[in-house]
């Protein structure tokens, strides 16, 4: 490594450092009520059906950071550990990681209910509803509904699950009573900036997609998401855009995964985040946007030997985009921590971080994560030249 490109480095990891001291100071969440809109089926709030939560961060650059991780699925084995340790148990090793973000969002791929009539297929999610407090608790600010499992347990159980996160002020997107609330974008406000979530499933069943009659979740079309990204593009300062699709136990996304991501943020999105293959699956910087096709599991119950390496997906977003990224590697070997993802380090990190690397080589012209996990945005890109093979590389993409 050259001496010029050693001392660029370093200023890097001190810009990090300073930004991580002033987010770690500034991001402590109390005393200050922050407006969040969330699509509440029942009217219990007057006017716009806004809530607020208290919340308390003011940064002297504009930019919002989101923690994202993958499906949380606190019933089956997870509720003996909870029946024993307690509902903040699944998240006791990340809560600080988590909190320490502006948002944090994850996939919820269960619904909280006890009742309703369960759908004919092979696996079947249901969680006592007061494990929520778990979740509110844990740092998560807004939940994605737009899943094959939210109406595992039909409409009362999609309506009950309504119920629970509107009881709690627990922020969701993805899924309503009809098309049109499951289309509604939920909107958070942090640093003075509001941030759109948009959640779309891709997946089967058919019967769990919400029509103009018919509660379920988010389908996407293109003439949708093209209506909806631009509708909060007139009422968000960002937008983030995730997706349930792609193969399960599989690394690498499919050619449609491509195709919706980057016609998302073609249309306007600033991030999309990507779950259903419960194994992590590779990053992509498009247009100086970042694209996550699979967060992997986060807190789920399964014994699954392949669905083992995780990561909470730490995202800067500034006005032109990507600012930088960061991977929190993480073990959710269910056998090894029970059911309580934690933060590893040291050599087991950079194994997930080596493993997040193969699987985004094929995405993009040049490699984006550092063997630190960060990903850097234009803004922090060594020189123009930097991203020279990115604006090639894109343009023959086309907008699909």
């Amino acid at each position: 490594m050259s001496l010029k490109l050693f001392e660029y480095e370093a200023m890097k990891k001190l810009v990090i450092l300073l930004l991580i001291a002033v987010n770690f100071l500034n991001c402590q969440r109390a005393n200050q009520s922050v407006q969040v809109e969330s699509p509440h089926i029942f009217k219990k709030h007057p006017g716009d059906a806004g809530y607020r939560i208290p919340f308390l961060s003011q940064k002297t650059i504009p930019l919002v950071s989101i923690a994202a991780v993958g499906d949380i699925m606190l019933g089956h084995h997870t509720i003996h550990y909870i029946q024993t340790y307690g509902v903040d148990y699944p998240f006791d090793s990340t809560r600080q990681a988590l909190r320490q973000s502006d948002i944090a969002f994850g996939n919820l791929e269960a619904p909280f209910t006890r009742t309703g009539t369960k759908f004919e297929k092979t696996f079947n999610f249901k969680v006592p509803p007061e494990y929520v407090t778990g979740i509110t608790r844990s740092g998560i600010d807004i939940v994605t509904l737009a899943n094959n499992h939210i109406l595992d347990y039909g409409i009362e159980g999609l309506k009950n699950t309504l119920t629970v996160l509107d009881s709690v002020g627990l922020a969701y997107c993805g899924a309503g009573l009809n098309l049109e609330q499951a289309r509604k974008p939920a909107i958070i406000e942090r640093n003075g900036l509001r941030v759109a979530f948009l959640g779309y499933s891709l997946t089967f069943p058919e019967e769990f997609w919400a029509t103009k009659s018919r509660g379920g979740t988010n389908y996407p079309t293109e003439a949708s998401m093209r209506a909806s990204i631009q509708h909060c593009d007139s009422i968000a300062d960002f937008i983030v855009v995730t997706f349930h699709w792609g193969a399960e136990g599989k690394n690498f996304p499919k050619d449609y995964q491509k195709q919706y991501a980057r016609l998302a943020i073609d249309l306007g999105a600033d991030l999309v985040l990507g779950h259903h293959p419960h194994v992590l699956q590779g990053l992509e910087v498009y247009k100086n946007r970042l694209i996550a096709y699979s967060l992997g599991n986060f807190t789920f119950s399964s014994y699954s030997r392949r669905a083992t390496e995780s990561m909470i997906l730490k995202v800067y977003l500034v006005e032109e985009g990507l600012f930088f990224a960061k991977i929190i590697p993480l073990s959710v070997d269910n056998y090894e921590t029970e059911f309580q993802p934690r933060i590893v380090t040291g050599a087991r990190a950079r194994a997930v971080i080596k493993n997040l690397q193969t699987y985004s080589e094929p995405l993009n012209p040049r490699q984006i994560i550092d063997d630190d996990g960060y990903i850097w945005g234009r803004r922090l890109a060594l020189s123009d030249s930097y991203y020279a093979a990115d604006e090639k590389n894109n343009s023959s993409k086309g907008s699909n």
